[in-house]
């Protein structure tokens, strides 16, 4: 299926979301349990957006201004920055291949035996090389590494770095993509741990999530408790367990699950919404989404506004002249069953296990409808950091997950000290450093310093 046909199918749904009305949306798919925290209407958002700031900001050249970076390779890239870094591969059990980068030393910290550990979770359609968005040192994976620790970054299975099956071909085969956060969770996540503690000669380590990543977290420590004895502390940025109150364009897109809509999608996409849907940037002459952003007159004016209609508008800390860099590296494959399960659990306003329908429920469960994750199962040191104007995970959302977490475990509930501080902008804003980095940083070197 043609790149081409594949966006203009995404766009004319997502469009259909964004114009269906509240009530519209219910009477046509499905009802939500919870009301969404905020309205939003992302094409009104779009309409009243002005680019006058994008603008300012690229006015020194009118036509281009900084082009993508030339393309490296994750494990290039690092060690063009003076970063040692190695690639390991995974098997899982189900027959996934998935791989992580290892960056065991700098030249501020080099490699040594027994090195803490801290492991990368990437969120849903990125993969590990996005904890390396921001320019020079300032990205999460780089303050670590120079702070005295490793830092694996995981390509969880699915993204392209990691899209080899002993069976099934990812392009070809539908049933590839017949796996969930659950399977990650299950398969690959106690693999990555026990890789990592034994390369380290460690026998416990960090972790650092965003999103999706900290779902595969919450999951793993829920299904197996005994992870938690390998876990010294764990970092939740806009953790995506509860989300049933989120109200941006990706929250309206849950209206289809449970309805014939769902499967025609699913084949429709392949299985997924795939990091190649650049169509109609080629459709212009360009080679990629990054590539037509690069463009000063398309980055103002459709660029920005569609990444503020997705995810809100903080204008002061977006990176205007970065966007094709940014868009490099965030985007990547989503696996659609993945998608339904976070729509499943939107609509039904809880954090529970995939919901197959009523017979295959009471075959697996023993129940009807699925039962819920078991977060009281966590016994690791856990810090939350939220942003206010985040339309995905909201502020209500994610105190539900802190008071589902052992009061005793549940260290640190920390609001980022920024009021437009938005879902990507753990990733993407110019002061994340500061807002949120850094303290990460602090608090594992008072950890580490204590033990």
């Amino acid at each position: 299926m043609g790149s081409t046909a594949h966006f203009w199918r995404l766009c004319s749904f997502l469009l259909l979301i964004g114009l269906c009305g509240r009530e519209n949306c219910q009477a046509l798919f499905g009802t939500r349990k919870c009301a969404p925290f905020r309205q939003n209407n992302f094409i009104n958002t779009i309409l009243s957006l002005s680019s006058t700031e994008c603008r300012e900001s690229v006015k020194q050249n009118p036509f281009r201004l900084t082009k993508r970076r030339k393309k490296l390779s994750t494990i290039q890239e690092l060690q063009s920055q003076g970063f040692v870094a190695s690639i390991h591969t995974i098997l899982s059990k189900d027959g996934y291949y998935s791989t992580i980068i290892r960056i065991s030393g700098s030249l501020r910290s080099p490699p040594k035996l027994g090195k803490q550990a801290v492991l990368l979770l990437h969120g849903l359609g990125a993969r590990g090389e996005s904890w390396m968005i921001q320019p020079g040192n300032r990205n999460l994976a780089f303050i670590l590494a120079n702070g005295g620790y490793e830092v694996w970054l995981a390509n969880l299975r699915g993204s392209t770095q990691s899209l080899n099956h002993t069976r099934f071909n990812a392009k070809l085969n539908l049933s590839y993509w017949n796996f969930g956060f659950e399977e990650i969770a299950i398969f690959d996540l106690p693999q990555f741990v026990d890789l990592i503690l034994k390369e380290t000669g460690t026998d416990k380590l960090h972790l650092a999530c965003h999103s999706s990543g900290c779902t595969i977290y919450l999951v793993g420590l829920s299904e197996f408790p005994e992870l938690n004895d390998k876990f010294k502390s764990s970092f939740l940025l806009a953790p995506a367990a509860y989300l049933g109150h989120g109200y941006g364009p990706i929250a309206k897109l849950a209206v289809i699950i449970g309805t014939p809509l769902e499967q025609i999608l699913f084949k429709l996409f392949g299985g997924r919404v795939t990091s190649e849907t650049q169509g109609l940037a080629r459709a212009l002459g360009f080679k990629g989404l990054h590539n037509f952003c690069e463009w000063s007159a398309i980055r103002c004016g459709l660029c920005e506004r569609f990444h503020f209609a997705m995810f809100g508008a903080d204008a002061p800390q977006f990176n205007y002249s970065d966007i094709a860099n940014m868009v490099a590296k965030s985007q990547d494959n989503t696996g659609w069953k993945q998608l339904v399960h976070f729509g499943q659990n939107l609509l039904a306003c809880g954090f529970n296990k995939y919901d197959f329908g009523r017979k295959r429920n009471l075959e697996l469960y023993g129940m009807e409808n699925p039962p819920q994750y078991e977060l009281g199962r966590l016994k690791v040191p856990t810090y939350i950091f939220y942003g206010e104007a985040d339309n995905f995970i909201t502020p209500r959302d994610l105190a539900k997950t802190r008071d589902a977490i052992p009061s005793t475990y549940m260290k640190g509930f920390h609001r980022v000290d920024w009021p437009l501080f938005n879902h990507v902008d753990f990733l993407m804003a110019k002061d994340a450093d500061v807002l949120v980095y850094n303290k990460i940083l602090r608090t594992l070197n008072s950890l580490d310093s204590n033990s």
